[in-house]
C-alpha cells in the first residue's frame, strides 16, 4: 500500500509541475488526491484480482497509476476550471 501512496505522490506532483496556473487547484489537494486514488486503484485492482488488499503486482500498480493520471488531468482540467 505505500507503494501506491508514494506513486500517488509523485503522480500529483508531477501534474503540478507539469501544469501550473494561477486558477489551478492547491498543491496540497493535488497531491492529496494523487495519493488517494493511487491507494483506492491498487486495493479495488488487488480485490478484483483476487490478491491480498495490499499486495503490489504489476496489474495493480499500473492500474493505480492510470486511475491517478486520469482523475488528475480531469482535476486540472476540468473539474476546476470556471466557466
Amino acid at each position: 500500500m505505500l507503494a501506491f501512496l508514494v506513486a500517488g505522490v509523485i503522480l500529483g506532483v508531477l501534474a503540478r509541475v507539469l501544469h501550473h496556473e494561477p486558477d489551478d487547484p492547491s498543491p496540497v489537494l493535488t497531491v492529496v488526491l494523487g495519493a488517494v486514488a493511487a491507494a483506492a486503484a491498487g486495493g479495488v485492482m488487488n480485490l478484483f484480482l483476487g490478491d491480498d488488499l495490499t499486495a503490489l503486482t504489476p496489474w495493480s500498480f499500473t492500474s493505480s497509476c492510470i486511475v491517478t493520471f486520469v482523475l488528475l488531468g480531469l482535476l486540472e482540467g476540468v473539474w476546476w476550471r470556471r466557466p
